[in-house]
């Protein structure tokens, strides 16, 4: 077991991103750490190499250099802390909040944010729609939470004008479905980037700016939003 350097060393050179040794040794210690809590309970199934750096460490890291410097970010469902804390070691410039509805989660990714010192993130236990309005953001980032509309509606109402959401997503399919969620959200789409992930899956980064404010009644009930998506 462990972080595969070669494989991270390569994604890092291939895409222009820096770290230090200090960077990639944390992420080792948080990769030991997600690995040894999941004997406990359930924050992943992939627990093997090199998966576990690919489909965690790497994909995380894909979206870093599309967040403005010294951002205020929320990353929504961040679950065991993906991608928020790889980004979080990252990008020690950013102010990083992650929220996910499952407590136990929660408390390990403040616990290993403290152990690691990572001190740029903070990790709460709430729903993405009960989010205080007057708590804007820079930039709100998704992976592997829900589909496109849903999400917009989420992101949208809690991220400053001219701010952006990057969704995680395969591909940018789901934006065929999304036309009329970004309109009624006053936001649109700044661009798409597309790449493949050293395993050969596809990533797809959307990136959305908003442009205006969002109308009051947004977001609506979970509930309602599921069932009825913009």
């Amino acid at each position: 077991m462990g972080l595969q350097i070669d494989i991270l060393n390569k994604f890092l050179k291939d895409n222009n991103i820096t770290l230090n040794s200090t960077q990639i040794e944390k992420l080792f210690q948080f990769e030991e750490k997600v690995i040894e809590t999941n004997e406990k309970f359930n924050l992943t199934n992939i627990t093997t190499e090199p998966d576990f750096t690919i489909k965690h460490i790497i994909d995380s890291l894909v979206g870093i250099p599309h967040i403005p410097e010294g951002a205020k970010l929320l990353d929504i469902g961040t679950g065991a802390g993906f991608p928020s804390m790889p980004i979080a070691i990252s990008r020690p410039d950013l102010k990083i909040e992650a929220i996910d509805s499952t407590e136990k989660k929660i408390g390990f990714v403040n616990q290993s944010a403290k152990e690691l010192g990572v001190s740029n993130i903070k990790a709460i236990s709430i729903r993405a729609e009960e989010m205080p309005k007057d708590n804007k953001y820079d930039c709100v980032v998704a992976r592997a939470v829900a589909a496109l509309p849903i999400l917009l509606e989420l992101a949208m109402p809690i991220i400053n004008v001219g701010g952006l959401f990057i969704a995680y997503k395969a591909t940018e399919d789901e934006l065929k479905d999304s036309a009329n969620a970004l309109k009624v959200l006053n936001s649109k789409v700044e661009k798409t980037v597309s790449l493949t992930l050293p395993n050969g899956d596809n990533r797809c980064l959307i990136i959305i700016k908003k442009l205006g404010e969002t109308p009051n009644k947004y977001p609506r009930n979970y509930s309602q939003i599921k069932k009825k998506p913009l």
